[in-house]
Parts: C-alpha cells; sequence; structure tokens
C-alpha cells in the first residue's frame, strides 16, 4: 500500500469514527441511549475478540479506545453541567 493509499484510508476512518462518536454522545444526551452501560459493552465485546487474525488487535484497541473517549467526553460534560456541547475529545 502507498503512503497515500494509507493517509486515504486512515482519513476516512477517522471521519466514520468522529461521526459515530458524536452520533453516540448525541443519542446518549437525549436519554435515548445508556451510555456507560454501551462502553461497558464495547470493552466487553473488545475482550472477546479471540480469533488468531492479525487486524483483531487493532480492533480491540479501537474498541477500547472509543469506550474512553465516549467516557471521557461524558465526564466532561457532567463536570460542566451539559453546558458544553457535545463536543467529543479523541
Amino acid at each position: 500500500m502507498e503512503q497515500d493509499d494509507f493517509d486515504e484510508l486512515a482519513g476516512r476512518i477517522e471521519g466514520v469514527s468522529t461521526v459515530l462518536l458524536h452520533l453516540i454522545a448525541d443519542l446518549e444526551m437525549r436519554e435515548i441511549m445508556d451510555g456507560p452501560r454501551f462502553t461497558q459493552g464495547m470493552r466487553r465485546a473488545a475482550e472477546q475478540l479471540q480469533f488468531p487474525q492479525p487486524h483483531l488487535e487493532p480492533t480491540k484497541r479501537t474498541l477500547l479506545e472509543m469506550a474512553s473517549a465516549l467516557d471521557a467526553a461524558r465526564k466532561n460534560r457532567q463536570e460542566a453541567g451539559n453546558s458544553g456541547g457535545n463536543h467529543i475529545d479523541h
């Protein structure tokens, strides 16, 4: 894979993950989704990945990083009294 191809793929994945994080945060703030339960499920799913394939370590790491980002954003919103909107730091 050429560097330009890699950069394109990485950028697209980052874009999709950013949209997903914002969507989940929005659903949580509207009280449509139980955020802590959702991130707990993400962590459980990451730990249950056991197939011997090379892409699973990055998959596991990504799930755990996204769960942590959602938890941190929730904590920031709670500390700010929900006045900070749905900003996600990751």
